[in-house]
């Protein structure tokens, strides 16, 4: 990005400075030093991202810096010197910083637009090769409130979800796409299939208006991938229509209209006291993930997610898995 080398000067300093205050006037030589100096506290997630570069696989890592931020300069550097240890690994691609910036994460627009560009500049300070990912949801854009056609149901759900989630809204996202990030994962947060059937829409149409309107604004910034969540816990409680239904929605469409990849969460993740997957219990396939096989071999680039702290069956049945249905897997960095 154009404004890489300046803001990178600036923030580089301002770390030294103390993280998260006012940025110092200048950058000293000590920057990149200060940010790459700590290596994992858990050799696990090394480990995972070794074995899955060693297929070919894409890596990525992951941490909550938002989190780090708001909790002040200490813990941000500590989170940032260890995602920047493992994004310095062979092969790895970059870090994803941000899960669902902005959208009810702690956050006044203020504070994340200013992480954004402080983290942004840190990490291409330190490690200029090391891409840098966010991950958002857009309601504003599932609610089609921006479209000539809007209705005023349309309209009021376009305007609470701004005024619920001002770091998630249109305007928002327009200022992290200038940032100087490289990658966003976009969610346009859609409304259920009733409520765009009682607007005269689908969410097929909602998704692909949105697509639209993303790449317009946002695509010639960063580069837009799709992201949803299909994991599940136990068994997929779906059958063939409906994960053929979902994976129309949330991959074929997004393809169609720019998105360069698709997010799919997650591999294996104990989420509110479950272990939520894609396969089945065992790794047995089911209806969701022979589809998404499907769209992988006609040429669909799909990502996936995995952490050490949960496997399917352990890590190198999941690696040899994972690898064989996915494009790139982000690893968390175990940062919590």
């Amino acid at each position: 990005m154009t404004r890489r080398v300046l803001a990178s000067v600036v923030a580089a300093s301002a770390l030294l400075a103390g993280g998260c205050g006012a940025p110092a006037p200048s950058a000293t030589p000590r920057a990149a030093s200060v940010l790459g100096t700590q290596t994992p506290t858990d050799g696990r997630y090394a480990e995972l991202v070794d074995d899955l570069r060693a297929t070919g696989t894409g890596v990525w890592v992951e941490s909550d810096v938002v989190k780090a931020y708001l909790a002040g300069p200490t813990r941000y550097r500590q989170v940032l010197r260890t995602a920047l240890a493992l994004a310095r690994r062979r092969g790895v691609a970059g870090i994803k910083v941000a899960d669902e910036l902005g959208y009810h994460d702690g956050t006044t627009p203020e504070q994340a637009a200013d992480m954004l560009r402080r983290t942004v500049a840190d990490i291409h300070a330190s490690s200029p090769g090391t891409k840098v990912l966010i991950d958002v949801v857009v309601p504003e854009l599932g609610c089609l409130s921006w479209t000539a056609s809007s209705t005023a149901v349309m309209r009021m759900c376009g305007a609470g979800s701004t005024s619920t989630s001002p770091g998630a809204s249109l305007a928002a996202v327009d200022g992290y796409a200038a940032s100087g990030v490289d990658v966003i994962d976009l969610s346009p947060g859609l409304q259920d299939d009733a409520w765009y059937a009682s607007q005269g829409s689908s969410r097929d149409d909602a998704m692909q208006q949105s697509w639209r309107e993303a790449v317009r604004r946002w695509g010639t910034r960063v580069t837009l991938q799709a992201r949803k969540a299909l994991a599940h816990p136990g068994a997929y409680p779906g059958d063939v229509a409906s994960a053929e239904a979902d994976v129309h929605t949330y991959v074929d469409i997004p393809l169609a209209e720019g998105a360069r990849a698709v997010d799919i969460w997650t591999w294996a993740q104990h989420y509110r006291g479950q272990l939520v997957t894609l396969v089945d219990p065992g790794d047995v396939p089911n209806a969701l993930t022979r589809a998404l096989e499907q769209r992988r071999k006609k040429g669909a680039r799909l990502w996936t997610h995995m952490t050490p702290s949960a496997y399917v069956v352990d890590r190198g049945h999941d690696v040899r898995a994972v690898t064989s249905q996915f494009d790139v897997v982000f690893v968390a960095a175990g940062t919590g």
